[in-house]
């Protein structure tokens, strides 16, 4: 089996990214607050970039 292995680079709200197999979650990432796995346009827009949480879970979080 020679099927290629890609590495997904998640930008992440603070500035910093991280790295993880984008075979294992069909290039989805998991909400840190719910654990779904939701495509990039599913997580919550910030600053130019994304969080690692899901626009549904970001609603119901109180906003300071």
């Amino acid at each position: 089996m020679t099927q290629r292995v890609d590495f997904l680079t998640v930008p992440l709200a603070n500035g910093g990214s991280y790295t993880r197999l984008d075979r294992l979650t069909d290039g989805r990432i998991m909400c840190c607050l719910c654990f779904e796995y939701c495509t990039r346009d599913q997580l919550n827009p910030v600053d130019g970039g994304v969080e690692d949480v899901c626009k549904t879970c970001a609603s119901k979080e109180p906003q300071q």
